[in-house]
């Protein structure tokens, strides 16, 4: 795989804005240097827990030809993707998604494929807060990928509970209907990377999957930051 770009040094009008408001660590709060561009220390890097393995199939993901997760869904990270997706902190996507890269790049399986696909959200729900973590997430793996990130492929129509406290039958029922591929999307015989935050059950991204097969796509890849294992 190639080397994607680094991340983005700050500029002069954010390192000033630093001095007044210091950047902090997204795992612990320690306050970063002013130039620093990204917003985690290094001893809170080194102590995440990677999940340690290329693409896989995993057995419940019955749509998924192979999922990348690039760390275990405990401690630092977890912090971080909380942060991230409930505290208003979009700026966070840069530093986590250059984290998924590098533990990406350190194995050598990754497969080829024509689009990169965000799980989509609700309208409703991407209004209240502000952006789809999963879509700003595949933004910046399409800049180091150098891949094209489709939005216009996968919409979620249906307004529905969180599934974060639901059990696995509940999720899938909670689900039914939700998604839908766009009628525009020419996607027969394309390989799709899916783009989602966290894998737990997989219910979400094995749905997703599931419609873009109905719909002729041949591969379909799966790619979380982190997976909760059972």
């Amino acid at each position: 795989m190639k080397t994607g770009s680094s991340l983005k040094p700050i500029s002069l009008i954010e390192r000033i804005l630093r001095l007044i408001y210091p950047a902090k660590c997204m795992v612990c709060d320690l306050i970063l240097m002013e130039d620093s561009p990204a917003f985690l220390c290094d001893p809170c890097k080194k102590g995440l827990k990677r999940y340690g393995r290329g693409f896989c199939r995993i057995a419940e993901l019955t749509e998924i030809d192979g999922l990348f997760a690039a760390f275990n869904y405990l401690d630092g990270i977890e912090t971080a993707i909380h942060a991230f997706k409930f505290k208003n902190q979009p700026k966070l996507s840069e530093t986590i998604s250059r984290l998924l890269y590098e533990e990406l790049n350190k194995h050598g399986n990754t497969p080829d494929f024509d689009y990169i696909v965000p799980v989509p959200m609700h309208p409703r729900k991407k209004r209240q807060r502000g952006y789809n973590q999963s879509e700003l997430i595949a933004k910046q793996l399409g800049r180091y990928l150098n891949k094209e990130v489709r939005t216009d492929i996968l919409r979620k129509i249906r307004y529905t509970r969180s599934q974060s406290r639901l059990k696995r039958r509940d999720r899938i029922y909670n689900l039914e209907g939700a998604f839908s591929v766009s009628p525009d999307a020419f996607i027969e015989g394309k390989r799709i990377l899916l783009v989602d935050d966290v894998l737990t059950t997989g219910t979400t991204i094995n749905n997703c999957a599931k419609i873009l097969r109905e719909r002729g796509v041949f591969f379909i890849y799966g790619i979380v930051i982190a997976i909760a294992e059972k």
